[in-house]
């Protein structure tokens, strides 16, 4: 159950009145964008929120560690395949929990020269995605310039007995570092000169060997173990100092993914020999998800996302998820205000989006659209069912269905479960936000 039954009538302080907080274009825009839009040509593919002006528009850039080959299922779209893009990644799986406008520009191999100027697999300088629309950018890139996955798969090569194993050029690697940083921050003042209002974030790459040693299916001598981790603290060292250097924001995986290499008990990376289909030395589904949380953890850190109580209209009840379950169907009631877990909701001020509790988003059962269907948590998937925006007289919209988030007949009982229902200003449709 919900913590200690807290019930008051007052006015909390510091509440933001939630039309106020969310962005309505009900002015503006006539009718919802299409799920997906390709840009121009053989471009990314843009998965538009289900209303315009729902959700953060939000750019994905970088290699094959932002792309996620080999995770199921592959993305659909234009440049998808030939880039191999995941669903899973963690472009993805932000833009479903956030509720967020997705252009994933991601590809697997692609160096700061392929975000910049350099057309890769079919597809145009990554950079082109980014319009003066665009709020969030992530960017994981720099690990092919110096050839990171290059050199640690030639080297496993060698030593686990392979042949046509390639070499690995210490020297021009070496060399290169001394660029990197600058070439990272190219990219980040790239985006701020397509959209100055964008926040970038730069997500540097997964750790994948352990501190010291290696273990069976990541075949390494000390000496190819030193050096390829010697590229792993340079290219950490070159991100952060772009990332100081021209302005964003830092996510660290390489330090979150230690003790999570690809010779630990739960690794966030494939070994050298991982199951068919699998790519070498990649992230895997705890590793993309881990990502995601952090970028997450970065929206809220950064302002972009807000944690907040959802206060009823009805005095003294919240917004609660029934019982402080995670398990999808579970109701989203009205319950006494009592400052637990399960009143705590995560938006997206001013752009709308996904409203989410413990894990989970805030949905009409069944994509419903008729008056009288049951809302209730379930697992974040982006679709219309989890969209919400702001109305008039401070009501919440699912803008898929056209009506507000309503408590049946005013009611004052605990652990009543809402409903959406025409928007009719009453205040069984009035939330407001606050801190607590």
């Amino acid at each position: 159950m919900p913590g200690p039954h807290t019930s008051t009538g007052t006015v909390h302080r510091g509440r933001r009145n939630l039309g106020r907080a969310l962005l309505v274009l009900v002015a503006s825009v006539a009718v919802a964008l299409p799920a997906e839009r390709v840009s121009a040509g053989t471009g990314p593919v843009r998965r538009a929120a289900a209303e315009a002006g729902s959700g953060l528009d939000y750019v994905a850039m970088g290699s094959s560690f932002a792309a996620g080959p080999g995770i199921p299922p592959a993305q659909s779209g234009s440049g998808a395949a030939a880039c191999s893009r995941s669903d899973n990644n963690y472009p993805s799986i932000v833009a479903r929990e956030v509720g967020a406008g997705l252009t994933d520009a991601s590809c697997s191999g692609a160096t700061t020269a392929n975000v910049l100027t350099d057309g890769q697999s079919g597809q145009p300088p990554q950079i082109t995605a980014v319009t003066s629309a665009t709020q969030v950018v992530t960017v994981t890139i720099g690990g092919n310039d110096v050839d990171y996955l290059g050199s640690i798969n030639a080297y496993s090569c060698q030593t686990g007995g392979g042949t046509n194993c390639g070499s690995v050029d210490q020297n021009a690697i070496n060399q290169t570092f001394g660029q990197l940083a600058g070439r990272i921050e190219n990219v980040v003042n790239a985006v701020h000169g397509a959209s100055p209002q964008a926040h970038v974030y730069l997500v540097n790459y997964f750790t994948i060997l352990p501190d010291a040693g290696v273990c069976t299916n990541v075949p390494l001598t000390d000496d190819q173990a030193a050096f390829e981790r010697s590229i792993a603290t340079r290219l950490a060292a070159a991100t952060a100092t772009a990332a100081s250097t021209a302005g964003a924001t830092l996510v660290d995986l390489a330090a979150a993914s230690h003790g999570h290499d690809a010779c630990a008990a739960t690794p966030w990376v494939e070994t050298y020999r991982p199951a068919a289909g699998r790519a070498s030395y990649h992230p895997n589904e705890a590793g993309m998800r881990a990502a995601a949380s952090l970028v997450e953890s970065a929206l809220l850190a950064s302002g972009q996302q807000h944690t907040v109580v959802a206060h009823s209209g009805i005095a003294g009840k919240c917004l609660d998820v029934a019982g402080g379950n995670t398990t999808n169907g579970t109701p989203v009631q009205i319950y006494g205000c009592n400052g637990s877990t399960a009143q705590r909701w995560t938006y997206t001020p001013g752009d709308g989006g996904t409203l989410r509790a413990l894990g989970g988003c805030l949905d009409v059962s069944g994509s419903g659209t008729a008056n009288s269907t049951k809302v209730q948590l379930w697992q974040c998937n982006g679709s219309g069912a989890q969209r919400w925006t702001a109305g008039a007289n401070d009501s919440l919209v699912n803008p898929e269905s056209g009506r507000c988030l309503d408590d049946p007949n005013s009611s004052t009982a605990d652990s009543t479960q809402l409903q959406i229902y025409d928007c009719n200003g009453t205040a069984a449709q009035q939330w407001t936000l606050s801190d607590s």
